[in-house]
């Protein structure tokens, strides 16, 4: 048996120790909490895109489709000459592509498929046609972005990128980047300050589309059909570009739709 001094030493050596780890744990939490507080994710800065999908327009993915790549040889035209011609007289080889390919859609997803006549043009209204006996009506429709591309006078391709957040609890509804299109295929951003970027007016957006004369201007889409079914489609100068159709663990995907020398389709 310790002696009462050492004893009473060793006790007091005890109860410091213990209030040491009382005071490490309490330390250790406060670290944990300030480190939740500082570090957890910003949910606001998700409506920042890091970088505009790749002007090559090759699909980032079944819902994140890419805009066209900037059309050089393209002359510059207006919107409204856009219009409709009859695909077979057009085309007649995409004609057949399409037909084909439409074929080969109802087989990939095991659905009926609607008709596609030679009068035909590859728009919205066609191919929804197309693809919506098995898939019912059209419940909504989203825009996910749109790009505006203008040749200025010194002749360089310029794209206006608008993309749309679709969340009414985000304070960014939309944001703006700018760009400058390589003959190569890169791109290069264009500055814009913040209060250009976040929410742009349309002022600014006619502005800088008054820039050069328009070359094209695509639209990203997201249609949901009555059986649950969504078609993801990117429209240029009104035609489809490209569409990717998912139904019951399969896809389906087009792109360079609006041209036989560039249509390729992918059931996975």
């Amino acid at each position: 048996m310790l002696p009462v001094d050492e004893s009473g030493e060793q006790a007091d050596s005890y109860w410091m120790s213990k209030k040491n780890a009382v005071i490490l744990v309490i330390v250790a939490a406060v670290i944990l909490i300030l480190s939740y507080c500082f570090l957890k994710p910003n949910h606001s800065a998700d409506v920042f895109p890091a970088d505009m999908p790749p002007a090559e327009g090759v699909p980032a993915g079944d819902t994140n489709p890419t805009p066209p790549p900037a059309d050089n040889e393209t002359s510059p035209v207006q919107a409204d000459e856009a219009g409709f011609l009859p695909t077979k007289m057009e085309d007649p080889e995409r004609f057949a592509m399409l037909q084909k390919s439409f074929k080969d859609l109802g087989a990939c997803l095991a659905v009926q498929t609607g008709p596609f006549g030679q009068n035909d043009d590859i728009n919205f209204e066609s191919l929804n046609t197309v693809v919506a006996p098995d898939l019912g009506e059209v419940v909504t429709q989203q825009e996910k972005w749109s790009t505006t591309d203008i040749k200025t006078n010194a002749g360089e391709i310029r794209r206006i990128f608008i993309e749309n957040t679709n969340d009414p609890d985000m304070p960014v509804a939309r944001v703006l980047k700018y760009y400058s299109l390589i003959p190569t295929g890169g791109q290069k951003e264009l500055p814009l300050a913040r209060e250009q970027s976040l929410n742009p007016s349309d002022t600014l957006i006619a502005s800088l589309e008054s820039d050069g004369q328009l070359v094209s201007k695509s639209i990203a889409r997201t249609v949901l059909y009555q059986n649950g079914d969504d078609l993801n489609v990117v429209e240029r100068n009104g035609k489809i570009y490209s569409f990717t159709l998912s139904h019951e663990g399969k896809t389906f995907n087009c792109t360079g739709v609006d041209s036989s020398k560039t249509l390729k389709c992918v059931c996975k």
